[in-house]
């Protein structure tokens, strides 16, 4: 497949394919459909192209795109896409193309895309799912998932801060507190906010700040008649 015939769907999937995660190494496998939809989806957020392209819905496990899910299906039909139990990875063929496609993407582009499955791809499904419901309540409204996660909010925000996926304000927006209530339930629990790694959370903040620039964004446009 020429990489000049791709559309804005299939280049991103290659480029989150092939994009590095926590462990720093490229190619490494997306954990499964869940992690698939939900990274593609605040890749979406981020970049005005692939939203206009996805189409994405709340549906019963939150933001869904069928679009991404036939372009995931073709690379594996392709056998451009090795199948792992519920993970996805490039296949030889797969990596070269997306090689190709890595290597043309601007620096913004591999930025985010990197940040992104660096951020989401390592998460549990509940944290997962809580993190971006937190981000983007509208996804949430027909979801299945959403009494559960509304009653371990407050679980999987210090769960995202104990992994140094959020900094401690973030995290008391997860669990709908203020930031002083949050710290006093951390330090109850015997949680200690000095103890928490924050290299993880230091590399992630420029992607969480580029998020709430993309929302606040997106709120303008909508305001405008």
């Amino acid at each position: 497949m020429p990489v000049d015939q791709l559309n804005a769907v299939e280049r991103y999937l290659l480029l989150l394919l092939y994009a590095p995660d926590h462990t720093d190494k490229f190619a490494q496998p997306v954990r499964g459909r869940t992690w698939l939809q939900k990274e593609m989806f605040l890749l979406s957020k981020l970049t005005g192209e692939l939203e206009e392209k996805t189409e994405y819905d709340p549906n019963i496990m939150g933001s869904y795109s069928q679009i991404v899910d036939e372009v995931e299906d073709q690379f594996y039909i392709s056998e451009y896409e090795e199948r792992l139990g519920d993970s996805m990875k490039l296949s030889l063929e797969g990596k070269r193309l997306a090689e190709e496609v890595w290597s043309g993407a601007s620096e913004r582009e591999k930025r985010i895309v990197a940040g992104v499955k660096t951020l989401l791809n390592d998460m549990s499904q509940l944290e997962l799912i809580g993190f971006i419901y937190a981000e983007y309540p509208e996804t949430a409204v027909n979801s299945e998932k959403k009494a559960e996660v509304e009653a371990r909010r407050l679980e999987i925000a210090i769960s995202l801060f104990q992994k140094g996926k959020v900094p401690l304000e973030k995290a008391a927006q997860v669990a709908k507190q203020p930031t002083d209530a949050f710290l006093r339930e951390l330090r109850r629990r015997g949680v200690d906010p000095s103890d928490v790694e924050t290299k993880g959370v230091l590399s992630d903040r420029a992607l969480l700040e580029e998020i709430e620039l993309s929302k606040e964004e997106s709120k303008r446009h909508q305001l405008v008649p």
